[in-house]
């Protein structure tokens, strides 16, 4: 192949002129919001003289490719094509105003390479579906936003119980862009650390949301916009609600942005983050595009929350969005939870935020107590310790209700297999990969690389000897119910049956993890059932959501109560829990991803393909490096391969580069998968 010469009269003729009488830069390039990746590049169009002033970039238009009619916007406009035949005409232009700003347009770049496809595909996230209504008596002219709102404390506010909280805010009210990781103080309502100041209290706001406050204020004041994702549009409705009653007559300047908004609403509220006419934009996952005029501050809380990454191709998360966006603008960042993840840790370590934690003492005077029924106090209790509740724990529980509500907090009706040791029970694992093994009839082997285990040893305590065990989880509610004679008991779930807040009064409040209501005055106990259900996976995001959801469901206990876990986590988990020590545990997480060639250490992509030899051949060819687990047999996609990619940090973009273009390829017949950064390469999610 080398020795092949160009024919003669077979050159590629570059980009040709496109004239059009009266029309500068004849040529425009539209992204369709279209999810086949084949169409997924900017196509480029000609801009009949008509439309010519109305056609600017970022805005909407209609066009048609292969007889199909397409929405698209203008991403750019110029004088020449790369199109060797006649270029078709756009057929109309939809919005009277660029809905996009050209900062956007980078974004979506931006962020699709990181995906490994083209920036058309995330366009129906950008986009709202438009109401000509709304447009019809909306004004574009940006506002004034600065204000008189409540001040800030002097002190620092809620900020000021952070080391280093008093100097980020400082930062941000002399008009910088701090980023930071907040590992956050719990703020139960009616204890010393959820106290709202007296001017406030009176109105009955939630103090868990004062910090938010205290967040936007500074930079509100200097007439710039803060973007707030949250992860469920309860949390955001409530959040929105707060902001408007701390910031008395100013509630027009705040705006809600989620999925469960009627579609004039959403469609309002874009408008006014893309014209300048919000302060606030408080969002879910799909407000991460918001374009924003005059951006200042992106804030995510719960970053590592299912909620907040796509479940649909590309799989985006909205804190790597958020990230891009940061790092594009340079404007202020702040991620916030009571948990940490790896790769937030990560930021830290590498420079790009700085870390707020709270001081030892006042932790301690804010959070509850955890407790577990270690493998000792099984011995000690005897055959009660295997039931559902407890002896020990149903003590707890009565005592608690003796002084107000007790949490119940209880895995999701499930099932799953693992294979692990005969005599520790310790899950069995790949010396490969570290992956999880599996039977594949009488044979072990890796359900991650595909590696075959024929001469296994437990990595824990040496035994030779595996077994298979089918975990599930069906609680039946009535029967913890019946536990607690006349005592009033309320059921939350997700969805549907989700309760937001609660009163004071005793009540056994049962709850599956993010679906726990707020008490008033906070839990005065908690139980946490089956945790096995969680801490027996052998995901790779195990040990990141150990710490989240019972951290979560810690958090709205009184603090010095008791939490009581009822069964043993390791001693790993057991001792960050007890300390309240999120950062700890996400430094091990870290250690493991890097030894293990996971993200957020390295950059990771799951390709799953019929057959995955030809693509996996020619990712090879540019990154030679590239560490290959696989093929093996898919576990989500029935008749497909699988295949594990991981590659250095330094080559992120070239690993989207060439996924972009394995896209482009196979784009026609949609029989290549790619999920970049997976949460789970062998498959087993949520």
């Amino acid at each position: 192949m080398e020795g092949l010469l160009p024919l003669e009269g077979f050159e590629n003729p570059g980009p040709r002129k496109v004239t059009v009488e009266g029309v500068e830069n004849a040529v425009a390039a539209v992204l369709l919001n279209t999810f086949a990746p084949q169409l997924s590049r900017a196509l480029d169009f000609v801009v009949p003289a008509k439309f010519d002033a109305a056609a600017q970039v970022g805005s909407l238009v209609k066009v048609k490719v292969s007889g199909k009619e397409y929405t698209g916007v203008i991403a750019a406009r110029k004088d020449s094509t790369d199109w060797l035949k006649p270029l078709q005409e756009i057929r109309r232009v939809v919005s009277p105003w660029p809905l996009l700003d050209e900062s956007t347009l980078e974004l979506l770049e931006t962020v699709s390479l990181h995906y490994g496809t083209g920036p058309g595909v995330l366009l129906r996230y950008a986009l709202p579906v438009r109401r000509a209504k709304i447009e019809a008596d909306f004004e574009t002219e940006p506002l004034d936003l600065t204000t008189s709102a409540p001040a800030v404390d002097e002190d620092g506010g809620t900020w000021a119980s952070y080391e280093g909280g008093k100097e980020f805010l400082s930062e941000l009210k002399e008009g910088g862009y701090p980023r930071a990781v907040v590992s956050a103080l719990p703020r139960v309502d009616g204890t010393a650390s959820g106290e709202l100041p007296s001017t406030l209290r009176k109105a009955g706001l939630p103090a868990r949301f004062l910090p938010l406050a205290e967040l936007v204020k500074p930079v509100w004041d200097r007439g710039e916009q803060s973007l707030l994702i949250l992860p469920t549009a309860e949390e955001a409705g409530e959040a929105y609600l707060f902001l408007r009653r701390y910031f008395v007559g100013r509630e027009d300047s705040i705006a809600l942005y989620t999925s469960t908004m009627p579609q004039t609403s959403a469609y309002e509220s874009f408008l006014k983050a893309r014209f300048g006419r919000a302060a606030v934009i408080v969002a879910t996952r799909g407000g991460v595009f918001l374009p924003l005029r005059f951006p200042g501050l992106f804030f995510c809380w719960d970053d590592m929350a299912l909620s907040l990454s796509s479940d649909m191709f590309p799989n985006f998360s909205a804190r790597q969005v958020l990230l891009q966006r940061a790092t594009q603008t340079g404007r202020a960042l702040v991620f916030a939870h009571f948990s940490v993840s790896a790769g937030d840790l990560q930021l830290v370590q590498r420079g790009f935020a700085r870390k707020l934690a709270p001081t030892r003492d006042t932790l301690r005077a804010a959070t509850p107590r955890f407790q577990f029924l270690d493998f000792e106090g099984q011995m000690w209790e005897g055959p009660t310790s295997a039931m559902l509740i407890p002896a020990r724990a149903l003590k707890i529980a009565r005592e608690g209700l003796r002084r107000g509500p007790v949490l119940v907090l209880i895995p999701r009706d499930s099932k799953f297999s693992v294979v692990s040791c005969v005599n520790c029970g310790t899950n069995a694992i790949c010396r490969v990969c570290g992956g999880p093994l599996s039977f594949n009839g009488s044979r072990l082997e890796c359900s991650r690389c595909g590696a075959i285990e024929t001469d296994f040893v437990c990595h824990n305590c040496g035994s030779s000897k595996v077994r298979g065990r089918l975990l599930q989880s069906r609680t039946v509610i009535e029967d913890i119910g019946r536990m607690f004679k006349d005592i009033p008991v309320l059921v939350s779930k997700p969805g549907a049956g989700f309760l937001s807040q609660i009163g004071d009064e005793p009540r056994l409040v049962i709850a599956n993890s993010g679906a726990e209501p707020v008490a008033a005055g906070g839990y005065q106990a908690a139980l946490i059932l089956r945790a096995h259900m969680l801490a027996s996976r052998t995901a790779l995001w195990t040990a990141q959501e150990v710490m989240r959801r019972f951290l979560a469901a810690a958090a709205l206990v009184a603090p010095g109560r008791t939490v009581f876990v009822t069964e043993p986590l390791g001693t790993l988990w057991e001792q960050s829990l007890i300390r309240w020590d999120p950062w700890g545990a996400a430094e091990v997480d870290l250690r493991e991803r890097q030894v293990g060639h996971f993200a957020p250490a390295w950059r990771t992509a799951l390709l799953q393909a019929p057959k995955l030899a030809g693509f996996l051949e020619e990712l090879q060819l540019v990154l030679p490096e590239a560490l290959v687990l696989g093929p093996v047999e898919s576990s989500t996609q029935p008749g497909f391969e699988a295949a594990f990619v991981s590659v250095s940090l330094k080559e992120s973009e070239a690993l989207g580069k060439v996924l972009r273009s394995l896209n482009f390829k196979s784009g026609a017949t949609g029989n290549l998968l790619v999920e970049i950064d997976p949460a789970d390469p062998a498959g087993q999610v949520a």
